[in-house]
């Protein structure tokens, strides 16, 4: 007899964890087999076995089965924090001052956004019902490529979802939930339209993207004034600014490449691109626009990703800026600028005490009497204990942006930015309400977040 893979999917793109990523297996021969026909070892590129499941055929005449591994990889998946050039800092670092701003880009540090998963087929038999069974195991191998990937079906049906993660064509997208509002690309209409990102002049910010099996090798940056004008265009070859030429492990399929304005500002001085410097430190600069490609000519015949758009907002707001770092629907990094009132407080005080009686007990005599001072206390307090939260709310924005705020509300991991720090907090709200302009009018959304860890009280 023999196992062997009926289906799997392809190894060439990146399977979503959202939809069943589904093993299909079966057997050559009609026999009698007891206990449990078939054994799936799935194991990480270490091999290090992660699970082995084990199920029935679906009957004696129809050696099929199936198994669901999106489950099991799933807990294997989260995005990288850190640059990977300088590992005690985050990942908004990378390309600037004081941290490798040579490499603008970054590989994955302690966690991995992709990986991928090698399967080992085999199987058990045993000579009778009650007769102990005999595992065979690795009769044959195969691997494919996970990612955490939380999109919303809508009724779509079952089919790989992310190859268009993977940048080798127009219609391919970063790791973004950046939306579409109907604004066609600087470069030109045969490019498409942008997806829209709204940063400070003087923020951080990491756009997140995977070559492996892409063919963009170049992202192009081009400056623009708000009428639209050209100020200049940019090349970075990905392979000379910390991207590598051969990926062949976990942590070198993802890239995290730093997009903000102090990212690339700080990077152009370093890796003395005079294109870039120009773009990013022109008075007039209102918006920069990035696309992949695998060559420096600049055409859409050789355009291998969708243009996203960065907007210069720096706000005018009288309240203080809350820019939030969150873990986004397909598992990669995105941020958005709280520009409106932010409330902070501290809830769910608990106290600790206990009822000392006053009075100086230990220390009477017949030289000393009784007595007790006004300032001691009776209830003391010995411990206090506090959660502390924040209440942010965005400045008017468009009805588009609803999206990807909706993944603030859903992610597993949201990030206040301060400075080069990442401070972690927890989004606290029970619902998120979609909103339209002809609705609500002027939108604004708010989210109550509380700090993961918390505040020392004394």
């Amino acid at each position: 007899m023999a196992v062997q893979f009926e289906l799997i999917p392809s190894t060439f793109n990146f399977q979503s964890t959202a939809d069943p990523i589904v093993i299909q297996v079966s057997e050559t021969t009609v026999q009698t087999w007891y206990k449990y026909r078939f054994i799936l070892q799935v194991l990480d590129e270490a091999d290090n076995v992660l699970a082995k499941l084990k199920t029935h055929m679906l009957s004696s005449t129809n050696q099929v089965a199936v198994f669901d591994i999106s489950r099991v990889v799933d807990d294997y998946l989260a995005p990288t924090r850190w640059n990977s050039s300088d590992t005690d800092a985050s990942v908004v670092t990378v390309g600037r001052t004081g941290h490798f701003p040579a490499y603008i880009i970054g590989l994955a540090t302690e966690h991995r956004p992709v990986r991928r998963i090698y399967l080992r087929l085999g199987f058990e038999s045993a000579a009778s019902a009650t007769a102990a069974p005999t595992e065979t195991l690795n009769v044959v191998n195969t691997n494919v490529k996970c990612f955490r990937n939380e999109f919303i079906n809508d009724g779509e049906n079952y089919g790989d979802r992310g190859k268009e993660f993977q940048l080798a064509q127009a219609t391919s997208n970063y790791m973004s939930s950046a939306p579409d509002l109907g604004v066609v690309s600087g470069w030109g209409s045969a490019f498409g339209n942008v997806r829209h990102h709204r940063i400070g002049s003087n923020q951080a910010a990491v756009v997140t993207w995977s070559n492996d099996g892409g063919t963009g090798t170049y992202i192009h940056v081009r400056g623009f004034q708000a009428d639209g004008t050209v100020i200049g265009s940019a090349n970075i070859e990905t392979i000379s600014v910390g991207g590598t030429v051969n990926i062949s492990q976990d942590h070198q399929r993802v890239y995290y490449m730093g997009i903000g304005p102090l990212n690339l500002t700080e990077h152009a001085a370093a890796a003395s691109n005079s294109d870039l410097t120009t773009i990013m430190t022109s008075a007039n600069l209102a918006y920069y626009e990035i696309y992949a490609s695998n060559t420096t000519a600049v055409a859409s015949s050789f355009q291998d990703s969708i243009v996203h758009r960065w907007t210069i907002d720096d706000g005018c707001s009288k309240y203080p800026r809350v820019q939030l770092m969150f873990q986004n629907r397909h598992s990669g990094w995105d941020f958005f600028n709280f520009d409106q009132r932010s409330e902070e407080k501290l809830t769910k005080i608990e106290r600790s005490q206990y009822n000392r009686p006053r009075g100086n007990w230990d220390s009477v005599t017949t030289s000393v009497d009784w007595t007790y001072n006004g300032w001691e206390r009776g209830v003391t307090t010995t411990a206090v204990k506090a959660e502390k939260e924040v209440r942010v709310s965005t400045d008017y924005i468009d009805a588009g942006f609803a999206q990807q705020l909706r993944d603030i509300a859903l992610s597993r991991a949201v990030f206040i930015v301060d400075g080069d720090n990442l401070i972690p907090v927890v989004v606290t709200d029970s619902e998120y309400l979609f909103k339209t302009s002809v609705n609500d009018k002027l939108i604004s959304y708010s989210f109550t977040l509380q700090y993961s860890n918390r505040p020392r009280t004394k």
